[in-house]
């Protein structure tokens, strides 16, 4: 039987073999260049660890710029040896995390997430570790005697290792106060050591109105979750220039008089009030004085909005967990008492000179020295920080220069107005009526003369 030797291949197996190629190819094509193949993939890692270098490279300036040294930066850990207003290595708990978003030329994939920091750690000096924004700087002071942090460079260290510190404030002989001779030049807040299990209100048991919020906002609980703390104004919202919005305008002349010249009517004190500019907090301030609710949470938020922090009315909460944070008794039963009352104490003493701006005059509404009358200065606005015996952990004014406005409803009344709680005392009501931790309360359109309100700093 002849054999035929097949020598090469069929056309059909030629077409099969061509197309096998092809599909091959279109696959590995595919795995290159595809949404998720491997030169895709490489493009997206290349631009996420471009990313993450910059992340690096950001926060490592900040601390260049904080430390002022360059490169080679290892902070240390923090122990009770530290030096107080060391920075410390950052808790790992106080990092952000938030989503990210890496464009590429097919357009935008998002990438798990990334982590910022708006705070940097500072050792306190005796072992415990304070969340410090970004644009702050450490003053003084301890976790159990109120840290200091202030927002201009200058103040930096200021008083490290002292528990307590000073408001820093320099006095002209008239009482103002001398700027340029001031130890502390920023704006400064106070560190309220709080752990999320305890922040929530406190019923004192003296209150004006029969019935106010007991809740607390679970969005106030998130930088206290994250840093066991929060930050309050050192000072009662304080302003250096004072505009004023009109002079005195009475219903019925006859009701009116003064005391030491502030002009009572129908059992409140009647001023023109403050308008414009922003609100400070730092020491020999004129308080913000004759605030309207409104104002009071307009004018702290305001103050300051940066990348890092936001300012903001103080709230119910913060107030009752400051007041914990000063009191020296477990029943605050030094807070009800005459130990330590408002600025209407006859225990408190002032520099004479210091701090007199109390007079309003009912023609223009316009602001003066007061004189001595009955030697105790009992009667009118004083600067902020104007006696070192209403001061506590660090805290000025909290006890009476001003009623403080709250972001906390006492009720509503039939008319369906809001009505707020204000804390802390006014300059003209007795300690042993209004102590401390009351809660007074008023229409958010009413304002007085001894009405005024102090801000937080809220960390983004």
């Amino acid at each position: 039987m002849n054999l035929r030797e097949n020598k090469g291949i069929t056309l059909i197996a030629l077409v099969i073999t061509i197309i096998v190629l092809l599909i091959l190819a279109g696959v590995s094509i595919a795995t290159l260049t595809g949404d998720n193949g491997i030169l895709k993939k490489a493009q997206i890692a290349k631009e996420i660890t471009e990313q993450k270098q910059e992340e690096e490279n950001t926060i490592l300036k900040q601390y260049e710029e904080l430390l002022g040294v360059e490169g080679n930066i290892e902070l240390p850990d923090n122990t009770e040896t530290t030096e107080a207003g060391t920075i410390v290595k950052l808790p790992n708990n106080w990092l952000t995390t938030i989503p990210d978003e890496v464009s590429t030329e097919n357009g935008s994939i998002v990438i798990p997430s990334k982590k910022i920091a708006n705070v940097y750690a500072v050792s306190d000096g005796a072992g415990n570790t304070v969340p410090v924004p970004y644009g702050f700087y450490y003053v003084g002071g301890t976790v159990n005697s109120g840290v200091v942090i202030s927002d201009e460079a200058i103040d930096k260290n200021k008083f490290k290792g002292q528990e307590d510190v000073p408001a820093g404030a320099s006095y002209n002989s008239d009482g103002t106060v001398n700027k340029e001779n001031s130890e502390l030049k920023g704006n400064q807040f106070v560190w309220i050591p709080c752990e999320t299990k305890d922040y929530a209100k406190i019923n004192f048991g003296l209150q004006s109105a029969t019935g106010w919020d007991t809740s607390t906002n679970t969005a106030e609980k998130v930088d206290v979750q994250k840093y066991s703390g929060f930050y309050v104004g050192r000072y009662e919202a304080g302003t250096s220039e004072v505009t004023l919005s009109g002079g005195m305008k009475w219903e019925n002349a006859s009701n009116g008089s003064t005391i030491n010249g502030i002009a009572w009517q129908n059992g409140d004190f009647v001023s023109s009030k403050v308008i414009g500019g922003k609100i400070t907090s730092k020491a020999g301030e004129i308080p913000y004085y004759h605030a309207d609710y409104t104002t009071a949470m307009e004018m702290s938020e305001s103050m300051i909005n940066t990348e890092y922090v936001r300012s903001g009315l103080i709230t119910g909460t913060m107030w009752d967990r400051m007041m914990k944070f000063m009191s020296t008794s477990s029943d605050y039963s030094d807070l009800k008492s005459s130990n330590w009352g408002n600025y209407n104490n006859a225990a408190v003493t002032y520099t004479i000179g210091r701090g007199r701006y109390l007079a309003v005059n009912s023609s223009d509404g316009s602001i003066s020295n007061a004189t001595v009358s009955d030697n105790s200065y009992r009667y009118g606005i004083r600067t902020t920080a104007s006696s070192e015996n209403v001061k506590r952990k660090n805290l000025y004014d909290v006890a009476g220069n001003q009623w403080e406005w709250t972001q906390e409803t006492a009720y509503i009344t039939n008319d369906s107005n809001l009505i707020y709680n204000l804390r802390g005392g006014g300059f003209a009501d007795d300690y042993i009526d209004y102590p401390v931790c009351n809660r007074g309360c008023a229409y958010v359109t009413n304002t007085r003369t001894d009405f005024g309100f102090r801000p937080a700093l809220f960390i983004k």
